[in-house]
This record gives structure tokens, C-alpha cells and sequence, in this order.
């Protein structure tokens, strides 16, 4: 579907709201504590969703005065009547209109009319991005020394985590792009960068009113829409980031990082980022992988004991291979170890399927959710080919910034080269990287990428900080 029946409707309401309403006398009342609300804002939503209704009777509405509570599921309307409304009441042009259409939770249709300006700038999926009838796109090709980055409102919360977060992100910053902006109203944010007259901005909001319509306008317009993580924006993120181009992109992210900090013996380490190898660190694939390697060594006369197989994780299909050669006392034929490997792979492919939640590591999802809550940089780098399809089946996909795994064709470790690829996706110094391992071989190319490690899995191993047996121990 393109929606542009949806548009034309909405456009025709927004105008028709604006010309009976956006003009009386204001008359103010305290909606918040920070917050204003007027009979302006009131008397716009009224109508617009008055008109939805009767045109559209099984959709359902998502606004900021009568419906905020309401759940976004199938077809929903999000209406902001007007956006920066602290803004209007004193004097400031500075406001506008903005709805967008949600369906099957992905913003379909955007749609913001700046009054003051005589702007209309609105989009559709799949569509473009238009300003005043005319098609737009961000100003991809602009420097970081020529940037202009706007910032939304400070969020008034009893948790000023992200109050902080997003000072310290303004000053890491400013001394690296041109200026910085804040106008008070996230329809300008969002508009301007489409527009290219600013090349990004940041809001921190789960207010779908306020950032729906804009995400959809910016994202047709070709910008980049991450969340605050650095990672694909989903409805409900704390809050959205939009940048021109790459470069501006990561540094955005970079500049909302934090640090993992952690003490070990009275010492306290700082870390930019946490990697993780994935078997047997996150999910326990491990008994998986035990299972098909011992069938597959059966299949040549070798038994292969639990205790064998700690050292040979993560190394390899040749190394494992290599072993069972030494314990049958003989070189196998190219043929013998192509039938091993498949018998490996086909046995884990079916036990693999298996896996759920119960196998997630004791404490993995609440560490990974505390590191993303504080918006650490996280990436996971195995040698398993079967790491990311595993992820996805867990649902665990948007904890990582990046993911590496034995689809790449790197070298095994122990060499470096999976986890120093990590680093440098998730654009982290090696020196400032914690992994967490559970095999002597990951430990070996950890240390070998110029990072620290935490051993898990209950393995001992002197080159590691520490040593534990689940994540239950960090929280």
C-alpha cells in the first residue's frame, strides 16, 4: 500500500483543525509539572480524531491529550495537535502539527505542518520524503566540522540517568561538529534534517506522538535512524537518533556511550565496550556442540570425553578434527574428514533446534539489558557459522551493536581477527574492550586482540580478571 489516501485525509484534517483552532485565545493550564497544555492543543486533537473516527471507524488512536495510554496495535493514528506547545504559550513560533499512521507496529506515514512557516513536510513508506510538494533528502555529503545537531528537551524523570547522559553527549560533541541546537518542538528536529538545513538531532522520548512522524519523514528522506544504542530503531527504544551520514552517525553514538566500569580486587577497570564470545558465554550451545562432535568421532572409533573437548571450543572444525586424528593414533583421508564434519554439522543442526530460553545463560539477559540500559557498547564475536540465526531465534538481536561470527571466514581463534573486528564495528580501542570467554583458545585471541577478559563458565585461568560461573555474579 502507499497510503496516499491516508495522507491527503490527514493533510485536509490537520489544515481544517489549524484554521478553526490554531488561532483563538490561548487559555493555559499546567499539564505536568513541566508541562503546559492549552485549549489550542485540546480543540485540535478533538477534531482530528473525531474525523479519524468517522473515516477510518476500526482504526485506532494514539494521541498526547485523551489517549496517551492507549496501545499501538494494528492500524493506529498518533497525533501530537501541537508540538511545542511551552513554545506557543510564550510567544515563540517555534511549533507545529504532526500525525503519523502506524500499522503492524512500522510507521507507514508521516506528516508535519509548520504553521508560521507555511511548511508541509510528510512522507509515506516506500515513498520519498516531500517538502511543499517538492521530493527532498538529507545532506548526506556534509563534514562533521560543518555539521548542525539539535537536541530535544531534557527529560524531566526521577531518573536523571538520561538527563546526564545526553549533557555528557553535548559535550563530547561540541568541540567535534559546528554547532548545536535545541528548539523545543521534535517536529523541527526531525523536519529540519529532512530539509538538510540541520544534519541530525537527538530526542529521547518513547512518546510515539512525538517522534513517529519524524521518523518515518527522515528515514524516507534517506537519513540514518538508529536508537540510542547505535542499534535499528523499534518503537518503544528510549529514544531516537537521526544523522545525515555515517560519520555522523557514529559519532553520535559515540558520544551517548558510557563505560562498564567494574572493581576486581579493590581495583576499578573502565571499559568502552563488552564483546562476547556466544557458545557456552550467552547460550548454552555448548551441550549441542559436545553432542554432535561425540557422534561424530564415535562414527570413526574415537571417544571424545567432556574433559577433551574444553580446550578444542571454539577452535575450529581442523583443530577438532586434528585431535581425534591424535587420539585414533592415525591420519584420517580427506574423505573420513569431510563425512566427520558432516556428521558434526547435520547432528548440531538438529539438536540445535532445541534450543529456548531456559539455555540462555544464568543472568546473561539481565547483564546484557543493564549494559544496554546504560548504553554500553556491546558486540559478540564467535567462530560458530550458526551464532546469528541463534540470536534471532532468542530474540536477543537488539542487545548487540555487532555481531561476528564463523560466516566471515576469519581466522579461528586463538588469532585475533574475529574479536578485533568487533572493536572496530563497534568503533571501541582495544585497550578499553572487556570479553567475556569461556574457552582457553577465545581467552588466547582476546588477549591477542589487546583486550581484557572475564573467564565465564566456571574455567580458571590466570590471564583473566576474573573468573566466574554465570553472569548472576556481576549483577
Amino acid at each position: 500500500m502507499n497510503y496516499s489516501n491516508e495522507l491527503e485525509f490527514i493533510k485536509a484534517e490537520m489544515l481544517s483543525a489549524y484554521k478553526n483552532h490554531g488561532n483563538i485565545k490561548l487559555h493555559t493550564a499546567q499539564k505536568s509539572a513541566f508541562d503546559l497544555v492549552t485549549d489550542i492543543d485540546i480543540n485540535i486533537e478533538k477534531q482530528l480524531t473525531e474525523a479519524i473516527c468517522k473515516a477510518y471507524p476500526n482504526d485506532r488512536i494514539h494521541g498526547e491529550e485523551f489517549s496517551a495510554s492507549a496501545n499501538i496495535v494494528g492500524r493506529t493514528w498518533t497525533i501530537d495537535p501541537i508540538d511545542g506547545t511551552c513554545n506557543m504559550a510564550s510567544g515563540s513560533k517555534l511549533y507545529g502539527m504532526q500525525c503519523s499512521l502506524i500499522v503492524n507496529n512500522e510507521i507507514v506515514l508521516g506528516i508535519v505542518y509548520l504553521p508560521h512557516l507555511d511548511e508541509w513536510i510528510y512522507a509515506t513508506k516506500g515513498g520519498g520524503c516531500y517538502y511543499n510538494g517538492e521530493r527532498i533528502t538529507v545532506n548526506s555529503n556534509i563534514t562533521l566540522n560543518n555539521a548542525i545537531l539539535s537536541f530535544g528537551d531534557y527529560p524531566h524523570t526521577k531518573d536523571n540517568r538520561i538527563a546526564d547522559i545526553q549533557h555528557t553527549a553535548i559535550k563530547r560533541l561540541y568541540p567535534k561538529i559546528a554547532k548545536i541546537r535545541m528548539f523545543g518542538a521534535a517536529c523541527m528536529d526531525f523536519s529540519f534534517v529532512a530539509q538538510g538545513r540541520t544534519h541530525g538531532t537527538v530526542v529521547i522520548t518513547k512518546n510515539s506522538w512525538d517522534i513517529a512522524p519524524g521518523i518515518v519523514i527522515c528515514k524516507e528522506a534517506g537519513a540514518i535512524i538508529t536508537n540510542l544504542n547505535g542499534t535499528p530503531y523499534k518503537l518503544g527504544d528510549d529514544g531516537v537518533v537521526v544523522a545525515a551520514n555515517d560519520s555522523l552517525s557514529n559519532l553520535i553514538r559515540d558520544s551517548l556511550a558510557q563505560n562498564y566500569n567494574i572493581t576486581i580486587d579493590g581495583k576499578t577497570y573502565s571499559f568502552d565496550a563488552c564483546i562476547f564470545d556466544f557458545d557456552g558465554v550467552i547460550a548454552d550451545t555448548e551441550k549441542f556442540h559436545y553432542i554432535a562432535w561425540n557422534k561424530a568421532f564415535k562414527s570413526v572409533g574415537v571417544d571424545l570425553t567432556p574433559q577433551d573437548y574444553i580446550p578444542l571450543k571454539s577452535t575450529g572444525k581442523a583443530n577438532i578434527i586434528a585431535f581425534a586424528e591424535t587420539k585414533h593414533g592415525a591420519k584420517f583421508t580427506d574423505s573420513q574428514k569431510a563425512e566427520i564434519a558432516k556428521i558434526k554439522d547435520q547432528t548440531f543442526a538438529e539438536a540445535i533446534t532445541k534450543i529456548n530460553k531456559c539455555d540462555i545463560i544464568s543472568g546473561a539477559t539481565e547483564f546484557l539489558q543493564s549494559l544496554k540500559r546504560n548504553y554500553v557498547k556491546v558486540g559478540v564475536g564467535s567462530s560458530s557459522k550458526t551464532t546469528t540465526n541463534i540470536i534471532n531465534s532468542l530474540e536477543l538481536s537488539d542487545m548487540f551493536g555487532a555481531v561476528i561470527d564463523g560466516q566471515t571466514d576469519l581466522p579461528q581463534k586463538p588469532a585475533p581477527d574475529i574479536f578485533a573486528t568487533v572493536m572496530a564495528k563497534l568503533g571501541a580501542k582495544h585497550e578499553n574492550c572487556l570479553v567475556f570467554e569461556d574457552a582457553p583458545s577465545g581467552i588466547e585471541a582476546a588477549l591477542n586482540a589487546g583486550a581484557k577478559v572475564i573467564a565465564v563458565g566456571g574455567i580458571k585461568d590466570t590471564r583473566a580478571l576474573l573468573c566466574i560461573n554465570d553472569f548472576t555474579e556481576l549483577l
